[in-house]
């Protein structure tokens, strides 16, 4: 494989960073050629490496309580760290401190996602790393940013979501929240601004010569998606109303009962153009020529008696059988898939879409490729995740140099581990 075909060949990135939304753009800069060593805490666990009788009610590997090594098995960890070598280390001791040092001397980028003030209480700041890179350029990836009342806050990508409003905007109308089912996305939001915002730093760098510290605060790389929500109290002083799938200006729009236990399909009615096909299909001239549902305005007012109707037909068809015969004529839809219809999906397998990979813990696996392909690059990057500590001495002594003995030293004293 051929790493100068990548476009961020020859770049070194220093992550230190959990879960899922720092990791996985970590992840996807790999996936662009980037060298990424990932700085795990030790003898503290990583969140998702978890070694508890919880972890069994994680989605570990198969009789995950009987492996000897359960941290190396979590799925959600082996998903989101593809493309690093891993470096367990105790970075409170004075001697683990050091060795960042030393590794910040050969890398361009660090990104860290611990809440505000924690790199400066480490000692370990941006305005200290840099006095070893002055070039250096350093990501900041709280979930509120480093100043401002909340920066010492800490979170997860569900209490982003409640944050920014979007709980309350998926959960159905007359309904509490209680009921609505949390969600992740803004890590992935997040992990995708911190591919753009390190790309980008990295071109400045190359124009100016100089590096930077980058404030990427999760919450706000989130709120942008519900700009239309903000500009409504903005513009007309009203708080939107709970939708839940339904759209504030088309109708119909939701989730319908189709054919089978628990099947499901999207449908989304963009216009009255959707709306006349959607009858015809139907073979409902009572539907089409009934002048209450002549236009979207008046079909949000009967959404609920739309709604009934719609099902009654709907559950009827197959869910795949009906998202075609939608499809071919233009109506936007979906059959909703549960995770084995997901990989073995006819579109996704004929695109490739997953990767078989073999990890020494968690065994064989589908995993999703890279989200974008680089069709003139012919071989993907797609390495397994480390095993905890698997590259401690590769790290150690290849690239900074450090001999057996002084490694040795390091193991015996506890500033390098590859157990929990």
């Amino acid at each position: 494989m051929n790493i100068n075909n990548y476009p961020l060949k020859n770049i070194r990135i220093l992550e230190l960073t959990e879960v899922w939304a720092g990791p996985m753009g970590n992840s996807l800069m790999g996936d662009l050629g980037a060298e990424i060593i990932k700085i795990e805490s030790y003898p503290r666990a990583p969140i998702t490496r978890p070694h508890d009788v919880i972890s069994a009610r994680r989605g570990l590997v198969e009789n995950e309580l009987s492996q000897e090594r359960p941290w190396d098995g979590y799925a959600s960890h082996n998903m989101a760290n593809r493309n690093k070598k891993g470096l367990s280390i105790d970075l409170k001791t004075e001697m683990g401190k050091k060795t960042l040092f030393e590794l910040v001397k050969c890398s361009d980028v660090v990104i860290e996602g611990y809440s505000a003030g924690t790199m400066e209480n480490l000692g370990i700041s941006y305005k200290i790393l840099k006095q070893y890179r002055p070039d250096l350029i350093m990501v900041s990836m709280p979930g509120w940013g480093v100043d401002g009342p909340y920066q010492k806050y800490v979170t997860l990508g569900s209490g982003l979501d409640a944050f920014a409003g979007h709980w309350l905007l998926r959960t159905p109308p007359d309904t509490e929240p209680t009921e609505t089912m949390s969600i992740y996305h803004t890590d992935a939001i997040a992990a995708l601004n911190l591919v753009v915002s390190v790309c980008m730093a990295l071109f400045h760098r190359d124009i100016q010569g100089t590096g930077q510290s980058i404030d990427l605060s999760q919450a706000e790389t989130f709120i942008p998606h519900l700009t239309k929500y903000l500009m409504e109290y903005s513009m007309n002083s009203k708080n939107p109303t709970q939708i839940g799938n339904r759209h504030p200006s088309r109708a119909p729009q939701g989730v319908y009962k189709s054919k089978g236990d628990n099947q499901w399909i999207a449908i989304s009615i963009r216009n009255d153009v959707d709306w006349e096909n959607l009858c015809t299909l139907f073979e409902s001239n009572d539907l089409l020529n009934n002048s209450i549902y002549k236009n979207a305005l008046e079909r949000i007012k009967y959404h609920d008696e739309i709604d009934e109707i719609l099902n009654n037909w709907t559950v009827q068809y197959d869910k795949f059988e009906l998202m075609h015969l939608l499809q071919k004529h233009f109506i936007p839809s979906a059959a909703i898939m549960n995770e084995r219809e997901i990989v073995y999906n006819e579109h996704l397998i004929s695109r490739d879409y997953f990767i078989k990979i073999d990890h020494p813990i968690a065994g064989e696996h589908s995993y999703p490729k890279n989200i974008w392909e680089f069709r003139d690059i012919q071989e993907p990057l797609f390495k397994r995740a480390n095993i905890y500590g698997e590259h401690n001495e590769e790290i150690l002594n290849s690239i900074l140099g450090i001999n057996r003995n002084d490694i040795a030293k390091m193991w015996n004293k506890k500033i390098i581990g590859n157990t929990l």
